[in-house]
């Protein structure tokens, strides 16, 4: 989930191995500011309620912003309307989200991560979080 979210990035002096433990304990220390943003994050989505024909004016915009591409629409909506989980079936932006993220499982997790930021961009102007 926090894959990328912090960077380190130091040149490879005499001392870098020296440093590299200071620099890998305060990105460490980052990653709870950012858990508790997720945390809002998914709280929005839980509570934003979507209504079908919400769901798919949705995915035709994550097409348009390559969050997924056009061949992957039909698994998505798939998703929505039969989700895996029960946890899934409410009508809002977290099952619809999750409908995404089941189609990301099949493919390279390099472009899963590029494909997620843009999905995080819709989905937070969504919920109103941009």
């Amino acid at each position: 989930m926090f894959s990328g979210e912090v960077k380190i990035s130091r040149k490879h002096t005499r001392f870098a191995l020296r440093d590299l433990r200071h620099l890998v304990a305060r990105a460490v220390g980052q990653l709870g500011v950012r858990l508790r943003s997720l945390d809002a994050r998914v709280a929005a989505y839980r509570e934003a309620r979507v209504a079908d024909w919400r769901a798919h004016d949705i995915v035709v915009r994550a097409a348009d912003c390559r969050a997924i591409t056009t061949s992957q629409i039909p698994d998505v909506l798939q998703g929505w309307k039969h989700p895996e989980h029960d946890a899934f079936t409410p009508r809002n932006a977290w099952s619809l989200f999750n409908a995404f993220t089941g189609v990301y499982r099949e493919i390279n997790p390099h472009t899963a991560l590029r494909r997620g930021e843009a999905l995080h961009g819709l989905f937070d102007a969504v919920v109103g979080l941009s």
